[in-house]
């Protein structure tokens, strides 16, 4: 079951529609409960006794829990992700300085070409669409890598210096793919709506159970629903880097690429006043 519309709303709009569903589900429940209570009043006495509401309390506990825990886990991949490739880029820049001319400026010049499409802000992917496009363009720079590997290391270079670079580079290609996995590995939707519907049956038994007694508290109800509803937004919170209210920092590259600019014309300068 795909829910990827679901990550392109903002984030507002799903708590907004997730809350009401749960109300609905609150106020249905308490009014069959009412009616069943008209129509036999000694159908309160029915509820005693009924471990109905609790065990389902609890399976909603768990699966919060273990969605929560997952979700957690999975944000704090892409963080690592993010942290890695920064790294790795940085790597392969500082070690393509060991490899002659004109080779080596072409290298960084392609590092750094690569590296600036790997810097992805909310602007840039709003929706899947454009997540996808943001994607191909960073593959487009990443096919230059190689060919410039292979031109930098033309010539009689020592060995351990080529296999250097070149495993830097491989490393480089890696963590997109590591990075890659980790942005779309997100909660399947199936989950999600598992948890939706155990929430609403849940809040909908114990108002059926409040309207064979005759009273509910709306208000408690209300902030029940809401916090079961905040709890699931801020699941799928973790599962929008870009968009949500918990974003990731690139703050790793951000740092990198001036770094990797500053580098390249320090060198620019240099070569010229040679």
């Amino acid at each position: 079951m795909s829910t990827a519309w679901l990550y392109e709303l903002p984030l507002w709009v799903s708590g907004t529609l997730i809350l009401i569903l749960l109300l609905v589900a609150v106020e249905v429940g308490f009014r069959f409960g009412l009616s069943i209570r008209r129509s036999n009043e000694k159908a309160a006495d029915a509820t005693r006794g009924d471990v109905t509401l609790g065990a389902l309390l609890a399976l909603l506990g768990l699966l919060l829990a273990f969605t929560y825990a997952f979700s957690l886990s999975r944000a704090d991949l892409r963080k690592q992700a993010i942290l890695h490739e920064a790294n790795a880029i940085g790597t392969a820049f500082l070690r393509a300085d060991l490899a002659p001319e004109p080779g080596r400026t072409v290298l960084r010049k392609r590092l750094l070409d690569y590296a600036r499409t790997r810097l992805v802000t909310h602007e840039m992917a709003n929706t899947q669409e454009e997540l996808k496009q943001v994607v191909q363009r960073s593959l487009k720079a990443q096919a230059e890598l190689w060919p410039a590997t292979k031109t930098a290391l033309e010539g009689d270079i020592p060995g351990p210096i080529q296999a250097s670079i070149v495993t830097a580079i491989n490393g480089v290609l890696d963590a997109h793919t590591m990075r890659l996995a980790a942005v779309f590995d997100r909660i399947p939707g199936v989950v999600l709506v598992l948890i939706i519907i155990v929430a609403a049956i849940s809040l909908g038994t114990a108002a059926y159970i409040a309207g064979l007694r005759g009273y509910m508290s709306r208000l408690r109800m209300g902030a029940f629903a809401f916090v079961m509803a905040a709890v699931i937004v801020v699941i799928i919170d973790f599962d929008m880097p870009l968009h949500g209210l918990i974003q990731h920092s690139n703050q790793s590259l951000a740092t990198l690429i001036p770094d990797m600019e500053t580098a390249l014309a320090n060198r620019y300068t240099l070569q010229s006043a040679e």
